[in-house]
């Protein structure tokens, strides 16, 4: 069972949830216009002893929006703003779409504090997304009954964020091959069959990172992590394991 609570870094509350264990110490990074809700059916599915963390980036679940626009440098200092509060030591990362790419760049820019990188459809620059595959009507529409149901933001706000999200998307990330190659921990690429991330761009992630695991999950699409979550806890759990044995 999850707890929630909130850290304050910089001034402003990051809202995280903990499922406390004596197992590995897992932080769950969520994906563009989600929040960490994606990853309850892969938390049913990892062992029950594990010290679980979800973390909700500012103005997505249940963490308050400011009037900055998003940009990965601001996603790094939060997080390890948060993990300087709550953790004690290297973490397992196990990120989702932007979430992904955040972990990544944590284990580039800091990886004495990570253990390993699960990293699911994560995408390396813009054009790693299959062109017209998302539009802000679709987002606000299909996305928004969820953002309402945590946000103490209100319905109202969700149609700046989706904005803010579509401006960070049209520029960011921009992870560049010699960045992945100085990643030292173990560290999963995986994707959706039928992601809307290219899947040239998956496997050429997984090409640049020594060592790197590459999996394509068959007739799964780019919320595989909530469509297959026992195979998403699966290939966790063995990335973690090349990381502790």
């Amino acid at each position: 069972m999850f707890t929630t609570g909130s850290s304050d870094v910089d001034g402003r509350p990051v809202t995280w949830r903990h499922r406390p264990g004596t197992g590995p110490t897992v932080v769950m990074l969520h994906g563009g216009l989600a929040d960490g809700r994606t990853f309850d059916g892969v938390s049913r599915s990892l062992p029950v002893d594990w010290d679980l963390w979800t973390i909700d980036r500012r103005g997505h679940g249940r963490t308050p929006d400011s009037p900055e626009p998003f940009g990965y440098a601001d996603m790094v200092t939060e997080t390890v703003g948060v993990l300087d509060r709550v953790t004690d030591g290297p973490v397992h990362l196990v990120g989702h779409s932007d979430g992904a790419a955040l972990a990544l760049l944590l284990a580039i820019e800091h990886p004495g504090r990570v253990r390993s990188v699960s990293a699911f459809s994560a995408n390396t620059d813009p054009s790693g997304y299959q062109e017209g595959s998302v539009s802000v009507a679709a987002m606000v529409a299909g996305v928004g009954p969820t953002y309402a149901e945590v946000s103490p933001d209100g319905i109202g706000h969700f149609p700046v964020v989706v904005e803010k999200v579509f401006a960070l998307w049209a520029t960011e990330p921009r992870i560049t091959p010699a960045e992945l190659a100085s990643i030292a921990c173990p560290v999963l690429v995986a994707a959706g069959a039928e992601d809307v991330v290219q899947e040239g761009h998956t496997r050429a992630i997984a090409a640049a990172v020594p060592g790197a695991r590459l999996e394509v999950v068959p007739a799964t699409t780019h919320m595989l992590v909530e469509e297959q979550p026992a195979v998403c806890a699966r290939l966790v759990a063995e990335t973690i394991a090349r990381a502790t044995s």
